[in-house]
């Protein structure tokens, strides 16, 4: 999932909200995990130390309740606020806001007092600010003269394929009111018969199975359906081709 990358500008920084996650490049072993943890606690007791433990922490993190496993979501009630004083560089990537916790996907396995950290989540896509959950992001091309122009984030679309069914051409509904996360019409391509790259949030892993599939054997209409009424697609829509008059019947 596309995330945003963190923009730290100061070294004492130690806000971040979890709208600016960034995935780690590589995932370290269970041994580095565990080391890494102990130099964490190591660190953070070597600086309670040299600053005297006089006063009380003065900022809340985030930490891990219960055990998540990678590639589980972390909700907000596998989370909880605990006040302590850490080092800066430990307070740099330490989270101390539930902003867009809501469907964020753990990176690693993580376990209960852990400070949560950007490097162990993946934030959820949103849409103004609404987080999409747990979805599947699949891109695909389209035809610029089959889409329609202005397609933006948050649109919803339905897709239709039109392929050679029992040597008849047949239109079916690939996909039916899907969010629109990106579209690239690749405006360096002189003219609309060009193609582009559209990025739908699938929450619904046969559908993106069967849209990949329709994709590569049909050829795509792409429809805007963010202001359509709620009416229902057929399942295809076949022209029979064996009368002079070619008659149009919809299969169930």
């Amino acid at each position: 999932m596309t995330a945003i990358s963190p923009a730290l500008e100061h070294a004492d920084a130690n806000i971040h909200a979890l709208r600016e996650i960034s995935p780690r490049k590589s995932l370290p072993n269970g041994r580095a995990l565990v080391g890494a943890l102990l130099i964490s606690i190591a660190a953070v007791g070597a600086y309670a130390a040299a600053t005297g433990g006089s006063s009380g922490p003065t900022t809340e993190f985030l930490v891990v309740k219960a055990a998540v496993s990678a590639g589980e979501p972390v909700g907000l009630n596998g989370v909880s606020f605990e006040a302590m004083d850490i080092p800066p560089d430990v307070a740099r990537a330490a989270i101390n806001s539930t902003d867009g916790l809501e469907g964020a996907i753990a990176l690693r396995d993580l376990r209960p007092g852990e400070i949560l950290t950007l490097d162990d989540l993946i934030s959820s896509p949103s849409i103004d600010g609404s987080p999409l959950g747990a979805v599947h992001e699949l891109a695909f091309p389209v035809p610029l003269d089959r889409t329609p122009p202005g397609l933006v984030r948050g649109d919803r679309v339905t897709i239709l394929s039109t392929l050679r069914v029992a040597d008849r051409p047949t239109t079916v509904v690939a996909l039916e009111d899907a969010v629109v996360i990106s579209f690239d019409p690749r405006t360096d391509q002189i003219g609309s018969t060009g193609t582009g790259v559209l990025t739908l949030a699938i929450p619904d892993a046969d559908a993106v199975v069967s849209t990949a599939h329709l994709s590569q054997q049909g050829e795509l209409t792409i429809i805007r359906s963010t202001r359509a009424l709620t009416d229902s697609y057929p399942a295809s829509y076949t022209v029979d081709e064996s009368v002079p008059n070619p008659t149009s019947v919809v299969a169930p």
